[in-house]
């Protein structure tokens, strides 16, 4: 049985036909089985990140374990 990850971040906002944020998604805690999809969901944060970031971006990789380590501190944040 694959483990259960806890995280409020993993649905998408509202956008309009020019891309913008119309709202902002709804911040529900959930749990997410698919280890993958959370990996590809905190590479697309990292990425948008990296191009909004004026500094220095941050090549990370995202383990397994990066990946728990993740989900716990954004549970206490």
């Amino acid at each position: 049985m694959d483990p259960i990850y806890f995280c409020d971040f993993m649905r998408e906002d509202v956008l309009n036909e020019e891309g913008e944020v119309e709202e902002d998604a709804p911040k529900v805690y959930e749990g997410v089985r698919d280890i993958k999809f959370l990996r590809n969901k905190c590479n697309e944060f990292l990425e948008d990140y990296n191009k909004q970031s004026h500094g220095k971006s941050m090549n990370l990789v995202l383990f397994d374990d990066a990946l728990k380590h993740l989900m716990r501190i954004s549970r206490i944040i």
